[in-house]
């Protein structure tokens, strides 16, 4: 079950970029270069790219696709590419010369000076570096040599000033305990800065340490003085996108900063510098979307996108010194593993989904991962034996704890069993004192459906739900096992459309919730809509959904809810247009911050919820907005642009708001001094 290491041979980390070794790059990226290229051309890549590079049974090397996607990525970008991934499925890899010489031609035929790149410059001196130059770069250097190695004490309680995890810590709460920007100054925050961050798509979700800013997007993994905006090191990742063009967040361990890819890559780059420390491939048919955890010396990374039947999602546990691959806990099971007889007796080839699509939560006091599962997407296979009773199909919509040592489930709680509308509950799992009293850990998750349940951390044991009232698939509850009981009538089947609620992109979907363990309020985005459900047979045998108005909604499809966990109530509901976008996160300032679809970035009272500040920026706020202290300043980060594929699912709920179409953007606000 262990993935193989991958080694690049004759390729070195510089700067945070793999480069082509000194010889090769300086004597192969030059105009010879790419004539010697046009000969490797002819014998290697045209039977499959066309003798023009025009394409034919391979994509074509040159027009609009082609230039929109390398002319600002660069020769060396694209040389690193060649290296890495040709000849596809056979034959010996080439070597980094005859890389950067292909390389060569091909920039050359789509009209670009050889080794011009962004990249090339990182890789080489500059040839003219002033006073103001080295002073600037010197500065950048001592910022990041003066990072300190992050520990376990601080990612289970983090130090106020830094963001150390994909939702804060360990808990993911989403909730900072930062307070210096309140509801009483909140009004005065200002755009300090804000940067491009090259093509690719959003639901980004940064972190920040000693004043310095980690991502991964737009194609890059890149580090960033958090005060100036000055970029102190990138890496530049390119990946084939499926769906999504990265995964939504990286972490922090140590000294070294851990990255995965759509293609099933995870990495340790060296957090001072972005060199390469080791680098594993964890799986050749999934996709590795969620940030990945790293507890325990221990790198926990979810795997998704197991829409094909026989796909089998997994959680994978790594070495953090090594990335040798430790074990892997498949979600869907094998034939004869537990679990496999809530399938209908169907064998594993035709199960399939079980996504784990965020990133996991850790327990310390037992060295355990908890994390969730999404739906199946084998309907018929659920729907086999009785269209009126789908199987329960272990392990979807589950919340699953580990033991992070061996990788066996320490328990598991399936919140909806037979999912056949997509409505999984494959988010963030929050670990908190039980609000409802006493000190007993809990773990909470909220699924599309907008039913929050509450488990015991230690046992699993079902304790309490929260109904939001936007679901009319889920009839009842049973309050000491947590069994919900489903309305048959809503069911799909084949010609026959059903309207059910919500839409199969959920109540609420990526775009997390946040937890104010002081006030006890849930902080949770959705959208408020609907839709019609058929089981279409000709089309893999899925559900096939239509977006529709939830009636009486008034056409007002976003909504940002505050719920007291003590109590069970609202105390406090807003309704708009447009749908949320980003994430929430609360502090302990006792501010919220979240952005809709039409490009406002809102902060919030979170008592009452009136909102306190907001900015309408260039395009859709569609992230996890983070906060962070530098220089004894507080600040707070979103990232808008690049679309979600959320996007695509509502926009048709609001024909007038305009799409998300820009590049990813990095804004910085602080409160104006």
């Amino acid at each position: 079950m262990g993935g193989k290491e991958r080694r690049w041979p004759v390729l070195l980390p510089v700067a945070g970029v793999l480069v082509l070794a000194g010889a090769a790059l300086a004597e192969n990226s030059s105009p010879a270069a790419s004539k010697v290229g046009a000969s490797v051309y002819g014998v290697k890549c045209a039977a499959c790219h066309g003798s023009s590079l025009e394409g034919g049974s391979a994509p074509p090397l040159k027009g609009m696709n082609f230039n929109v996607k390398w002319t600002d990525a660069g020769e060396v970008a694209l040389a690193e590419h060649i290296a890495r991934t040709m000849p596809p499925g056979a034959g010996e890899p080439l070597d980094a010369v005859t890389a950067q010489q292909l390389a060569s031609y091909v920039m050359a035929q789509n009209g670009a000076a050889p080794n011009t790149s962004e990249k090339a410059s990182e890789a080489s001196a500059p040839i003219f570096q002033d006073a103001t130059a080295r002073a600037a770069e010197a500065r950048l250097k001592a910022l990041a040599s003066k990072l300190t190695p992050v520990t376990d004490a601080m990612l289970r309680a983090p130090p106020n000033a830094d963001w150390l995890a994909w939702r804060g810590s360990s808990a993911s709460l989403g909730f900072s305990t930062l307070s210096q920007i309140s509801r009483s100054n909140v009004a005065r925050l200002r755009l300090i800065w804000s940067k491009t961050l090259g093509p690719g798509t959003n639901s980004i979700a940064p972190l920040a340490h000693d004043g310095v800013i980690f991502l991964t997007g737009g194609g890059r993994i890149t580090a960033i003085d958090a005060i100036s905006g000055d970029t102190i090191w990138r890496r530049d990742d390119k990946t084939a996108p499926r769906g999504v063009s990265q995964p939504r967040g990286v972490a922090l361990y140590g000294h070294a900063l851990y990255a995965s890819t759509v293609d099933n890559h995870v990495m340790a780059l060296d957090a001072r510098s972005g060199a390469l420390l080791w680098e594993q491939v964890i799986g050749d048919q999934t996709a590795t979307t969620a940030a990945p955890l790293v507890a325990n010396g221990r790198v926990f990374q979810g795997a998704a996108v197991c829409f094909a039947k026989g796909m089998r999602c997994f959680m994978a546990a790594l070495d953090a010194t090594s990335g040798k691959e430790l074990w892997r806990f498949t979600t869907v099971p094998g034939d004869g593993e537990p679990g496999s007889d809530s399938w209908n007796g169907a064998p594993a080839s035709e199960r399939s989904g079980a996504g784990i699509w965020a990133g996991a939560s850790y327990d310390y006091t037992k060295d355990q991962v908890v994390f969730g599962t999404g739906n199946t997407y084998a309907v018929s296979t659920i729907l086999k034996r009785d269209a009126r009773r789908p199987a329960a199909a272990l392990y979807t919509n589950t919340t699953l704890k580990l033991d992070a040592r061996t990788g066996k489930p320490a328990w598991y709680f399936q919140h909806v069993s037979g999912d056949v509308w997509d409505e999984d509950w494959a988010f963030e799992r929050m670990i908190a004192t039980d609000p409802r009293g006493g000190k007993k850990p809990i773990v909470m998750t909220m699924g599309k459906l907008g039913i929050l349940d509450a488990l015991d951390l230690a046992t699993g044991q079902y304790l309490w739900s929260i109904d939001l009232g936007m679901q009319d698939i889920v009839t009842g509850i049973n309050p000491h096992s947590g069994v919900k009981t489903i309305d048959a009538d809503k069911i799909p089947a084949e010609r026959k459309p059903i309207g059910a609620c919500p839409y199969a992109g959920g109540a609420r979907n990526w775009p997390s919730t946040a937890y104010d363990p002081k006030t006890s309020l849930l902080i949770v985005p959705m959208l408020d809509a609907c839709m019609e459900v058929v089981l279409d047979k000709s089309l893999a045998e899925q559900s096939v959904w239509k977006v529709t108005p939830r009636p009486g909604s008034d056409n007002k499809f976003g909504r940002i809810t505050a719920i007291n966990l003590r109590t069970g109530r609202t105390a406090w509901d807003i309704r708009r247009r447009a749908p949320e976008a980003s994430a929430v996160l609360a502090t302990a300032g006792g501010v919220v911050f979240e952005g809709s679809r039409d490009r406002w970035f809102r902060a919030l009272d979170i008592n009452t919820g009136r909102t306190l500040w907001q900015i309408r920026l260039s395009d859709t706020p569609n992230s996890f907005p983070i906060t962070y202290s530098a220089g004894g300043r507080q600040y707070i980060a979103v990232i808008t642009g690049g679309g979600t594929y959320l996007d695509g699912m509502v926009s048709q709920l609001t024909p007038e708001i305009e799409p998300s179409t820009g590049r990813p953007a990095l804004w910085v606000f602080a409160v104006d001094r």
